[in-house]
Protein backbone atom coordinates (compact mmCIF):
# COMPACT_ATOMS: atom_id res chain seq x y z
CA UNK A 1 0.00 0.00 0.00
CA UNK A 2 1.42 3.50 -0.72
CA UNK A 3 -0.26 6.64 0.63
CA UNK A 4 0.56 9.46 -1.16
CA UNK A 5 -2.71 12.08 -0.89
CA UNK A 6 -0.34 14.13 2.02
CA UNK A 7 2.61 14.79 0.75
CA UNK A 8 1.94 18.43 -0.13
CA UNK A 9 -1.14 18.59 1.65
CA UNK A 10 -1.44 22.56 2.67
CA UNK A 11 -4.56 23.56 4.39
CA UNK A 12 -6.50 26.38 3.40
CA UNK A 13 -9.20 27.94 5.81
CA UNK A 14 -12.18 29.09 4.49
CA UNK A 15 -15.52 30.29 6.23
CA UNK A 16 -17.76 30.47 3.36
CA UNK A 17 -21.51 30.62 2.81
CA UNK A 18 -22.82 31.12 -0.97
CA UNK A 19 -24.19 30.32 -4.34
CA UNK A 20 -21.99 31.21 -7.12
CA UNK A 21 -24.13 31.79 -10.50
CA UNK A 22 -22.00 32.39 -13.29
CA UNK A 23 -23.73 33.79 -16.73
CA UNK A 24 -22.01 34.59 -19.49
CA UNK A 25 -20.19 38.61 -19.12
CA UNK A 26 -20.45 38.52 -15.40
CA UNK A 27 -17.71 37.28 -12.99
CA UNK A 28 -18.42 34.47 -10.56
CA UNK A 29 -18.24 34.73 -6.42
CA UNK A 30 -15.22 33.57 -4.64
CA UNK A 31 -15.59 32.33 -1.11
CA UNK A 32 -13.83 34.57 1.84
CA UNK A 33 -10.78 33.26 3.72
CA UNK A 34 -10.13 33.76 7.23
CA UNK A 35 -6.92 35.18 8.40
CA UNK A 36 -5.25 34.33 11.65
CA UNK A 37 -5.64 37.43 14.38
CA UNK A 38 -2.44 39.27 15.56
CA UNK A 39 -3.67 38.21 18.91
CA UNK A 40 -3.45 34.63 17.89
CA UNK A 41 0.33 35.55 15.92
CA UNK A 42 1.55 36.97 19.18
CA UNK A 43 0.45 34.17 21.18
CA UNK A 44 3.00 31.29 22.17
CA UNK A 45 -0.02 29.52 24.40
CA UNK A 46 -3.51 29.06 23.67
CA UNK A 47 -6.38 27.53 24.41
CA UNK A 48 -9.68 26.95 22.61
CA UNK A 49 -13.25 25.26 23.33
CA UNK A 50 -15.90 24.70 20.45
CA UNK A 51 -19.07 24.27 22.68
CA UNK A 52 -22.34 25.42 20.26
CA UNK A 53 -23.47 24.68 16.70
CA UNK A 54 -22.57 25.39 13.63
CA UNK A 55 -24.76 25.67 10.19
CA UNK A 56 -23.75 27.01 6.88
CA UNK A 57 -26.97 25.68 4.97
CA UNK A 58 -28.28 27.29 1.82
CA UNK A 59 -31.61 26.07 -0.63
CA UNK A 60 -32.11 26.99 -3.58
CA UNK A 61 -35.43 26.09 -5.45
CA UNK A 62 -34.91 27.59 -8.74
CA UNK A 63 -38.04 27.25 -11.63
CA UNK A 64 -36.10 29.98 -14.17
CA UNK A 65 -32.38 29.73 -14.30
CA UNK A 66 -32.68 31.42 -18.47
CA UNK A 67 -29.46 32.63 -18.89
CA UNK A 68 -27.07 30.83 -16.02
CA UNK A 69 -24.43 28.83 -17.61
CA UNK A 70 -23.33 27.40 -13.95
CA UNK A 71 -24.08 27.11 -10.57
CA UNK A 72 -21.55 26.34 -7.99
CA UNK A 73 -22.96 26.20 -4.17
CA UNK A 74 -20.19 26.71 -1.03
CA UNK A 75 -20.88 25.95 2.37
CA UNK A 76 -18.21 25.68 5.10
CA UNK A 77 -17.67 25.67 8.96
CA UNK A 78 -14.69 26.10 10.70
CA UNK A 79 -14.02 25.93 14.56
CA UNK A 80 -11.14 25.66 16.17
CA UNK A 81 -8.44 27.22 14.31
CA UNK A 82 -4.77 28.47 14.71
CA UNK A 83 -2.60 29.24 11.99
CA UNK A 84 0.20 31.15 12.29
CA UNK A 85 2.38 30.16 9.00
CA UNK A 86 5.90 29.15 10.97
CA UNK A 87 6.09 30.82 13.31
CA UNK A 88 6.64 29.00 17.05
CA UNK A 89 4.40 27.46 19.32
CA UNK A 90 4.39 26.49 22.80
CA UNK A 91 1.24 24.98 23.51
CA UNK A 92 -2.39 24.45 22.29
CA UNK A 93 -5.05 22.72 23.32
CA UNK A 94 -8.34 22.53 21.59
CA UNK A 95 -11.80 20.96 22.62
CA UNK A 96 -14.29 20.58 20.74
CA UNK A 97 -17.88 19.44 21.57
CA UNK A 98 -20.39 20.44 19.26
CA UNK A 99 -21.90 20.53 15.93
CA UNK A 100 -20.96 21.08 12.51
CA UNK A 101 -23.78 21.41 9.72
CA UNK A 102 -22.52 22.70 6.02
CA UNK A 103 -25.75 21.73 3.38
CA UNK A 104 -25.67 22.63 -0.03
CA UNK A 105 -29.08 21.66 -1.60
CA UNK A 106 -30.77 22.36 -5.09
CA UNK A 107 -34.02 21.48 -6.22
CA UNK A 108 -34.62 22.76 -10.52
CA UNK A 109 -37.77 22.06 -12.30
CA UNK A 110 -35.88 23.21 -15.72
CA UNK A 111 -32.23 22.38 -16.75
CA UNK A 112 -32.57 25.47 -19.45
CA UNK A 113 -29.39 27.01 -20.58
CA UNK A 114 -27.20 25.47 -17.30
CA UNK A 115 -23.88 23.37 -18.47
CA UNK A 116 -22.33 22.63 -15.14
CA UNK A 117 -23.28 22.22 -11.17
CA UNK A 118 -21.03 22.03 -8.46
CA UNK A 119 -21.61 21.70 -4.83
CA UNK A 120 -18.92 21.82 -2.37
CA UNK A 121 -19.50 20.98 1.64
CA UNK A 122 -16.41 20.85 4.30
CA UNK A 123 -16.38 21.19 7.93
CA UNK A 124 -12.70 21.83 9.62
CA UNK A 125 -12.45 21.51 13.88
CA UNK A 126 -9.40 21.58 16.19
CA UNK A 127 -6.22 22.18 13.41
CA UNK A 128 -3.39 23.42 14.02
CA UNK A 129 -0.56 24.89 11.43
CA UNK A 130 2.69 26.41 12.85
CA UNK A 131 6.62 25.92 12.95
CA UNK A 132 8.31 24.44 15.67
CA UNK A 133 5.04 23.28 17.77
CA UNK A 134 5.72 22.26 21.43
CA UNK A 135 2.29 20.04 23.30
CA UNK A 136 -0.56 19.87 21.21
CA UNK A 137 -3.85 18.58 23.09
CA UNK A 138 -6.67 17.96 20.78
CA UNK A 139 -10.39 16.71 21.53
CA UNK A 140 -12.99 15.70 19.77
CA UNK A 141 -16.11 15.18 22.08
CA UNK A 142 -18.93 12.20 22.62
CA UNK A 143 -21.67 13.11 20.44
CA UNK A 144 -19.88 15.62 18.53
CA UNK A 145 -20.94 15.72 14.86
CA UNK A 146 -19.70 16.52 11.42
CA UNK A 147 -22.12 16.63 8.53
CA UNK A 148 -21.44 17.87 5.38
CA UNK A 149 -24.39 17.33 2.91
CA UNK A 150 -24.81 18.06 -1.30
CA UNK A 151 -28.19 17.02 -2.16
CA UNK A 152 -29.76 17.59 -5.96
CA UNK A 153 -32.85 17.22 -7.40
CA UNK A 154 -33.04 17.56 -11.37
CA UNK A 155 -35.00 16.79 -13.52
CA UNK A 156 -32.23 16.10 -16.05
CA UNK A 157 -28.91 16.18 -16.46
CA UNK A 158 -26.65 19.53 -17.66
CA UNK A 159 -22.74 18.80 -19.17
CA UNK A 160 -21.38 18.52 -15.55
CA UNK A 161 -22.87 17.69 -11.87
CA UNK A 162 -19.79 17.50 -8.89
CA UNK A 163 -20.78 17.26 -5.62
CA UNK A 164 -17.80 17.31 -3.07
CA UNK A 165 -17.82 16.93 0.79
CA UNK A 166 -14.96 17.11 2.98
CA UNK A 167 -14.61 16.84 6.87
CA UNK A 168 -11.84 17.44 8.78
CA UNK A 169 -11.23 16.92 12.93
CA UNK A 170 -7.96 16.86 15.07
CA UNK A 171 -5.11 18.28 12.59
CA UNK A 172 -1.18 19.07 13.21
CA UNK A 173 0.34 20.29 10.58
CA UNK A 174 4.30 21.45 10.54
CA UNK A 175 6.87 21.81 7.78
CA UNK A 176 9.10 22.25 11.48
CA UNK A 177 8.98 19.50 14.66
CA UNK A 178 6.32 18.66 16.57
CA UNK A 179 7.23 17.48 20.13
CA UNK A 180 4.02 16.37 21.90
CA UNK A 181 0.91 15.30 20.75
CA UNK A 182 -2.32 14.04 22.10
CA UNK A 183 -5.43 13.42 20.06
CA UNK A 184 -9.07 12.00 21.14
CA UNK A 185 -11.87 10.96 18.54
CA UNK A 186 -13.92 9.88 20.89
CA UNK A 187 -16.45 6.93 20.94
CA UNK A 188 -19.54 8.55 20.02
CA UNK A 189 -18.31 11.59 17.79
CA UNK A 190 -18.86 11.10 13.67
CA UNK A 191 -18.18 12.29 10.57
CA UNK A 192 -20.19 11.72 7.86
CA UNK A 193 -20.35 13.24 4.02
CA UNK A 194 -23.87 12.37 2.21
CA UNK A 195 -23.97 13.44 -1.48
CA UNK A 196 -27.10 12.58 -3.22
CA UNK A 197 -28.58 13.08 -6.50
CA UNK A 198 -31.41 12.53 -7.95
CA UNK A 199 -32.59 12.76 -11.43
CA UNK A 200 -36.31 12.66 -12.01
CA UNK A 201 -36.34 12.82 -15.99
CA UNK A 202 -34.82 11.11 -18.83
CA UNK A 203 -31.40 12.30 -18.20
CA UNK A 204 -28.87 13.36 -20.82
CA UNK A 205 -24.91 12.30 -21.67
CA UNK A 206 -23.08 14.23 -19.02
CA UNK A 207 -21.06 13.33 -15.98
CA UNK A 208 -21.80 12.65 -12.81
CA UNK A 209 -18.51 12.66 -10.29
CA UNK A 210 -19.40 12.40 -6.20
CA UNK A 211 -16.31 12.29 -3.69
CA UNK A 212 -16.65 12.27 0.06
CA UNK A 213 -13.39 12.54 2.68
CA UNK A 214 -13.50 12.08 6.18
CA UNK A 215 -9.87 12.52 7.87
CA UNK A 216 -9.49 12.21 11.34
CA UNK A 217 -6.72 12.62 13.66
CA UNK A 218 -3.99 13.55 11.45
CA UNK A 219 -0.47 14.98 11.87
CA UNK A 220 2.22 16.21 9.44
CA UNK A 221 5.86 17.14 10.48
CA UNK A 222 9.06 17.05 9.49
CA UNK A 223 10.12 15.20 13.22
CA UNK A 224 7.57 14.07 15.71
CA UNK A 225 8.72 13.46 19.30
CA UNK A 226 6.10 11.63 20.76
CA UNK A 227 2.25 10.92 19.58
CA UNK A 228 -0.07 9.54 21.80
CA UNK A 229 -3.74 8.80 20.24
CA UNK A 230 -6.98 6.71 19.97
CA UNK A 231 -9.17 7.06 17.45
CA UNK A 232 -13.00 5.60 18.26
CA UNK A 233 -15.46 7.40 16.54
CA UNK A 234 -17.60 6.67 13.24
CA UNK A 235 -16.20 7.51 9.30
CA UNK A 236 -19.69 7.53 7.16
CA UNK A 237 -19.65 8.43 3.45
CA UNK A 238 -22.23 8.35 1.25
CA UNK A 239 -22.15 9.15 -2.78
CA UNK A 240 -25.81 8.14 -4.02
CA UNK A 241 -27.50 8.36 -7.93
CA UNK A 242 -31.36 7.78 -8.04
CA UNK A 243 -32.15 7.66 -11.40
CA UNK A 244 -35.12 6.69 -13.55
CA UNK A 245 -35.86 3.70 -15.80
CA UNK A 246 -34.34 4.02 -18.97
CA UNK A 247 -32.46 7.17 -17.95
CA UNK A 248 -29.43 8.20 -19.58
CA UNK A 249 -25.89 9.44 -18.63
CA UNK A 250 -22.44 9.96 -20.05
CA UNK A 251 -20.50 8.75 -16.94
CA UNK A 252 -20.84 8.21 -13.44
CA UNK A 253 -17.72 8.23 -10.83
CA UNK A 254 -17.71 7.95 -7.28
CA UNK A 255 -15.00 7.64 -4.83
CA UNK A 256 -14.63 7.73 -0.78
CA UNK A 257 -11.88 8.17 1.14
CA UNK A 258 -11.79 7.11 5.47
CA UNK A 259 -8.38 7.72 7.46
CA UNK A 260 -8.28 7.89 11.12
CA UNK A 261 -4.94 8.49 12.81
CA UNK A 262 -2.63 8.99 10.05
CA UNK A 263 1.09 10.40 10.77
CA UNK A 264 3.98 11.04 8.65
CA UNK A 265 6.96 12.81 8.83
CA UNK A 266 10.64 12.40 8.66
CA UNK A 267 11.38 10.87 12.20
CA UNK A 268 8.94 10.00 14.43
CA UNK A 269 10.29 9.04 18.16
CA UNK A 270 7.53 6.67 20.10
CA UNK A 271 3.93 6.74 18.57
CA UNK A 272 1.43 4.60 20.79
CA UNK A 273 -2.27 5.10 18.54
CA UNK A 274 -5.36 2.90 19.00
CA UNK A 275 -8.96 2.85 17.29
CA UNK A 276 -11.53 0.45 18.49
CA UNK A 277 -14.86 0.43 18.77
CA UNK A 278 -15.83 2.86 15.97
CA UNK A 279 -16.39 1.91 12.00
CA UNK A 280 -15.34 3.18 8.82
CA UNK A 281 -18.26 3.06 5.64
CA UNK A 282 -17.95 3.84 2.13
CA UNK A 283 -21.29 3.43 0.69
CA UNK A 284 -20.85 4.26 -3.25
CA UNK A 285 -24.24 3.34 -4.83
CA UNK A 286 -26.08 3.88 -8.18
CA UNK A 287 -29.56 3.05 -8.32
CA UNK A 288 -32.90 2.86 -10.67
CA UNK A 289 -36.33 3.23 -10.11
CA UNK A 290 -38.20 0.68 -11.47
CA UNK A 291 -41.82 0.69 -13.54
CA UNK A 292 -43.25 -0.45 -10.32
CA UNK A 293 -41.62 1.81 -8.35
CA UNK A 294 -38.93 0.02 -6.92
CA UNK A 295 -35.03 0.26 -6.64
CA UNK A 296 -32.53 -1.61 -7.86
CA UNK A 297 -28.72 -0.83 -7.27
CA UNK A 298 -26.86 -0.65 -11.52
CA UNK A 299 -23.01 -1.15 -11.77
CA UNK A 300 -23.25 0.18 -15.74
CA UNK A 301 -22.37 0.92 -18.15
CA UNK A 302 -20.11 3.53 -17.69
CA UNK A 303 -19.73 3.63 -13.75
CA UNK A 304 -16.31 3.61 -11.96
CA UNK A 305 -16.70 3.27 -7.88
CA UNK A 306 -13.48 3.97 -5.78
CA UNK A 307 -13.78 2.99 -1.69
CA UNK A 308 -10.79 3.95 0.75
CA UNK A 309 -10.53 3.10 4.14
CA UNK A 310 -7.14 3.17 6.34
CA UNK A 311 -6.58 3.14 9.71
CA UNK A 312 -3.44 3.71 11.97
CA UNK A 313 -1.22 4.52 9.22
CA UNK A 314 2.57 5.84 9.37
CA UNK A 315 4.58 6.94 6.59
CA UNK A 316 8.17 7.43 7.26
CA UNK A 317 9.69 9.66 4.69
CA UNK A 318 13.58 10.64 3.97
CA UNK A 319 16.60 9.17 5.95
CA UNK A 320 18.12 11.33 8.46
CA UNK A 321 20.46 14.05 7.89
CA UNK A 322 23.29 11.99 8.55
CA UNK A 323 22.15 9.05 6.19
CA UNK A 324 20.86 7.09 9.18
CA UNK A 325 17.45 5.27 9.64
CA UNK A 326 15.07 6.78 11.52
CA UNK A 327 14.46 4.68 15.22
CA UNK A 328 10.55 4.30 15.72
CA UNK A 329 9.04 3.07 18.91
CA UNK A 330 5.58 1.97 17.92
CA UNK A 331 2.40 0.59 19.87
CA UNK A 332 -0.53 0.10 17.29
CA UNK A 333 -3.55 -1.58 17.95
CA UNK A 334 -6.88 -1.63 15.88
CA UNK A 335 -10.16 -3.28 16.63
CA UNK A 336 -12.10 -1.09 13.98
CA UNK A 337 -14.92 -1.73 11.54
CA UNK A 338 -14.26 -1.27 7.96
CA UNK A 339 -16.85 -1.76 5.14
CA UNK A 340 -17.37 -0.87 1.60
CA UNK A 341 -20.37 -0.99 -0.46
CA UNK A 342 -19.88 -0.10 -4.69
CA UNK A 343 -16.50 -0.87 -6.39
CA UNK A 344 -17.50 -1.68 -9.70
CA UNK A 345 -14.85 -1.00 -12.31
CA UNK A 346 -12.53 0.65 -9.21
CA UNK A 347 -10.40 0.31 -6.45
CA UNK A 348 -10.77 -0.99 -3.04
CA UNK A 349 -8.43 -0.53 -0.18
CA UNK A 350 -9.18 -0.99 3.51
CA UNK A 351 -5.92 -0.90 5.47
CA UNK A 352 -5.30 -1.15 9.25
CA UNK A 353 -1.72 -0.56 10.75
CA UNK A 354 0.33 -0.29 8.25
CA UNK A 355 3.98 1.52 7.95
CA UNK A 356 4.92 2.88 4.79
CA UNK A 357 8.91 3.98 4.34
CA UNK A 358 9.50 6.40 1.68
CA UNK A 359 13.28 5.88 0.22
Amino acid sequence: MRVVMFRSLRVSLAVACGVAIVVPGYPAAEPLELVASDEAVRSTQIIQRFASQQDATQVLNWSAPSSAVGVRQIASNAGNLVDINDRALKSVRQDFDGKQLSLNEIVLNTIAALESIEQDSSNIGNAVIGGDIGNVEQYFADGSVQHAINHLILPDLPNTVRQVGLNTMNLVYSEQSVALSSQNFTKQAEQVVDNRLNVAGVGAGGAIVQEGTNLGNIIIARNVDEVVRDFSGDQVINNVVTLQNGARWGSISQNGINIANYIEAESIGYLRQTSSNGQQIVNNRVEQVTLDGLTQTITSPNITQNSNNYVNVIVLKKTLPDGTSQVVDVLQSAEYGQTVQGANAGAVSQTGNAVVIER
